[in-house]
């Protein structure tokens, strides 16, 4: 609730005007810096900004150095940071179900019991931009400059994750504007009523499903409600991602500045490829870009591209979460991809060339052979991923009683 809380839109509109009252680029800087530093002093506390700034810091030095050697070694010291405070207690009490006499160490004593708020985003911004100086794309050099990439306020809490080669060029062009752009805001008005409405949406759903479906009452319902419920779920957390970003990107537009789309209605997909094009692009892409690749992607023999695709989505599991829910949600997903590939590759050995070829050659044949596949591949691409957020949101036995009960008249 942190863009609909009254402290930010009361503290939006001061930043709002002091930024546009600012008579120069510079001055302008430093309100938006003093905005970002203050929003994230407020919500995540002196406890929380200091790991961040000194992440930041060693993000920045290495980068200017433009070592190889600094710059793996940045990327491992932030990976590590993140596992450290988001992690530590998952996997130590996972050791400890293993070995119960472990159980008596006071695991508070080493480990953090809260991660500072966004490390996930500011982890996988900073391993982005030291990865992309490693491919010796241009370092940022203004240590203001960085600091706004680091920590641009509308973007903190929920992403977009932000990209430096695309984020400073806005943002330099947003400080350079001598006057209000009323087209930037108006756009970036009707973006962030637009995210209020779907996070109220969200979260009247949120209390919706938590009276409907406490512990394994969902079962008990009737298998109509269970069906409502089962779409509230699925709304829910579209409106919610969705709405968060909506909110960043109208905060940012208002203020001149261009930050990425980050869905693009993704309950339209026709394949679960089609849907990770169109869910939360910014983590979909960096997990793309930043690790499928890396790791070869598909261009690999069939078993090393079904070890690359099950790596980076029990990876995409875990940054949501330091739960067995969301990596067996990763998992799902991973699965389902292999799946796909695999009927694509059959399909394609089954249908012979020359009927392919023809298929295609002729316009109206192809549009009509789309048209008839199109309306079953949404509903099978929308089953499995509204399925998978059972996983998301719930232990894996009882989302999967939950799932099997959507097809049956008895509990």
């Amino acid at each position: 609730m942190i863009f609909s809380a009254y402290w930010f839109l009361i503290f939006f509109c001061v930043v709002l005007v002091a930024f546009y009252a600012s008579p120069t680029p510079r001055y302008k800087s430093i309100v938006l810096a003093i905005a970002s530093l203050s929003f994230y002093w407020h919500f995540a506390g002196p406890a929380g900004v200091f790991p961040i700034l000194v992440l930041g810091g060693i993000t920045y030095a290495f980068a200017l150095t433009k070592k190889r050697s600094l710059l793996n070694l940045g990327i491992v010291v932030c990976v590590l940071t993140l596992v450290f405070y988001k992690y530590t207690l998952f996997i130590f009490g996972n050791i400890t179900n293993l070995i119960p006499i472990l159980r008596n160490i006071p695991v508070s004593t080493f480990a953090p019991t809260i991660a500072p708020l966004a490390i996930s985003f500011f982890v996988f911004e900073f391993v982005h931009y030291l990865y992309d100086v490693k491919r010796e794309k241009g370092a940022i050099t203004n240590p203001l400059e960085f600091f706004h990439f680091s920590m641009f306020f509308p973007t903190l809490a929920a992403g977009p994750i932000k990209r430096f080669e695309q984020f400073i060029p806005a943002l330099r062009e947003a400080l350079l504007k001598g006057r209000v752009q009323p087209l930037d805001l108006q756009f970036g008005f009707l973006r962030l009523i637009s995210g209020f409405v779907k996070k109220l949406t969200a979260d009247s759903l949120t209390l919706y499903v938590g009276a409907t479906c406490a512990g394994t009452s969902f079962m008990d319902c009737p298998i109509e409600q269970r069906w409502i419920i089962f779409a509230a779920i699925a709304m829910r957390i579209y409106l919610d991602f969705s709405g968060y970003s909506d909110m960043a990107i109208g905060t940012a537009r208002m203020m001149g500045i261009k930050v990425p789309e980050n869905f693009n209605w993704p309950y339209l997909a026709t394949s679960l490829s089609d849907f990770w094009k169109r869910w939360h692009i910014s983590l979909s892409s960096w997990i793309r870009d930043y690790l499928y690749i890396p790791l070869g992607g598909n261009r690999v023999s069939k078993l090393r591209h079904v070890y690359n695709l099950l790596v980076v989505f029990l990876v995409c599991g875990l940054w949501h979460g330091a739960a067995w829910n969301f990596v067996a949600w990763g998992a799902f997903h991973g699965a389902g991809l292999i799946a796909q590939a695999w009927i694509q590759t059959i399909l394609a050995m089954l249908i012979p060339v020359s009927l392919a070829t023809n298929v295609r050659k002729n316009v109206w044949l192809a549009q009509s052979m789309n048209t008839l596949f199109l309306i079953p591949s949404w509903f099978v691409t929308t089953l499995f991923v509204w399925s998978g957020w059972l996983l998301f949101f719930y232990p894996p036995d009882l989302a999967l009683k939950m799932f099997l009960s959507l097809f049956k008249f008895a509990a």
